[in-house]
Formats: structure tokens, sequence, C-alpha cells
């Protein structure tokens, strides 16, 4: 995949997070219409591509819901393969398994072309 591939997803995973907190201007912010979990996997899938790892806390102060219920949603990743602990970087890391990162991509690529 080139720069510019790279690039292109990314910055399609941002667009979907900023509707989906667009989304929340017009519409009561109480979890009613909210998806932590995906926010939460395209966060991840964001910081894997453009720094590798990320910690917690720093994933936590980018996403739109408390840090107990990402906690949980970390440990359900991580449980069905689509998150990594970064060992060599601190317990608090992780990133996207290659797996994930894979399958984030073909989903980019395919609402592409809706």
């Amino acid at each position: 995949m080139t720069d510019q591939d790279l690039n292109s997803h990314v910055r399609r995973a941002q667009r979907f997070l900023a509707m989906q907190r667009k989304r929340s201007l017009f519409f009561a912010n109480d979890g009613l219409f909210g998806n932590p979990a995906w926010e939460l996997l395209l966060e991840i899938y964001i910081a894997t591509e453009t720094q590798d790892c990320i910690s917690k806390p720093d994933l936590f102060g980018a996403i739109s819901t408390t840090p107990t219920i990402a906690s949980r949603w970390i440990g359900v990743f991580i449980d069905h393969g689509y998150v990594t602990r970064c060992e060599d970087h601190g317990d608090d890391r992780i990133c996207m398994t290659q797996e994930a990162r894979a399958d984030c991509i073909a989903y980019l690529d395919a609402v592409t072309e809706l």
C-alpha cells in the first residue's frame, strides 16, 4: 500500500468519526445514537496507522465515552484479536492487529463505493 492510499484510508476514518461527533450536535448526546465500540475501533485504527501504538490515556481523551466503557471494549477487542498490547512500549499502549487493520482497510474501501 502506498503512502497516498494509507493517508486516504486514515482521512476516511477521520471523516466517519467527525460525522458521528457532528451528529451529537443535533441529537441528544446521551448515548442513544452513540456507537462507542466503532468510535474506539476507528481511533485505534487511525493511531495504529499514524503512530503505531497509542496509550490508553491518550485514547480515552480522544473518544466520547467513559474510560470504564472504553476499557471494557478494549478487553473485548483483545479477546477477538482486533487489538494487541504493545509490550515493548509499556502495558498501557495498544495497537490494532494486522488482521483487523486489513479488515478496516477493506471496509473503508468498500464504503467508498457507496
